[in-house]
């Protein structure tokens, strides 16, 4: 073969082992991003599905089961009793417990619906009544007391609009310490629709179930 034939074929040989060199790197680096952008994929995936680890904030821990709140009889010209602040509880026990400055003791499993009035006439203050989330006086509860020795005797009343923790959650109420008028409203200040109990009733109604937004309690 002539030496100048054989020159310009090593050339051209060397130029195309160049190309494919830069075609084998450039086709490196392109699955090398793919392969990153599949597991960025995958990893957005897994995120979306709850695979990884959720973030939690104080936000998000369940509210505690069982509320309670004290009221002022109603005064004349009001349209609400003064209200207290609502505190919760994680058990009945507990919430009864804040609810007469320590003088009802429940054991630490009791329900709800166990408790009566002869449990409560010692106490230091008067539960006018308990409103529950569940049929038969079950589930999470909100205890309603007044720091008095009356409860609803003497003519006394009470009215109150669901706090944000129970609104719209009645299902079943029962009344104490004289309460035996015992109403719930759908709409707040005693407006709406409405249901009175005897004072218990261990279920408001299908038309009534969910719905409570205000309260009454009544001699």
């Amino acid at each position: 073969m002539p030496f100048n034939r054989s020159l310009k074929l090593l050339a051209l040989e060397l130029e195309m082992n160049r190309q494919f060199s830069f075609f084998r790197v450039a086709a490196t680096v392109g699955l090398a991003v793919l392969g990153t952008s599949a597991a960025l994929a995958q990893s957005d995936a897994k995120a979306e599905a709850g695979s990884l680890a959720p973030e939690t904030s104080a936000a998000t821990t369940p509210s505690k089961q069982h509320c309670i709140a004290e009221l002022a009889p109603l005064a004349e010209g009001a349209k609400a009793s003064a209200m207290g602040k609502v505190s919760c509880h994680a058990s009945f026990a507990a919430a009864m417990a804040a609810a007469t400055d320590n003088t009802v003791a429940l054991a630490s499993d009791a329900t709800p619906e166990t408790v009566g009035e002869s449990q409560l006439a010692a106490a230091a203050t008067r539960v006018i009544g308990i409103d529950y989330d569940s049929t038969y006086y079950r589930g999470a509860s909100f205890t309603w007391y007044a720091r008095n020795i009356y409860g609803c005797y003497g003519g006394r009343s009470y009215v109150a609009n669901m706090p944000g923790q129970f609104n719209n959650r009645l299902t079943s109420t029962r009344g104490f310490s004289g309460c035996s008028r015992n109403t719930s409203y759908d709409g707040y200040y005693q407006t709406g629709d409405w249901v009175r109990c005897f004072p218990n009733c261990y279920y408001v109604g299908g038309f009534m179930t969910n719905r409570a937004s205000s309260k009454r309690w009544s001699w």
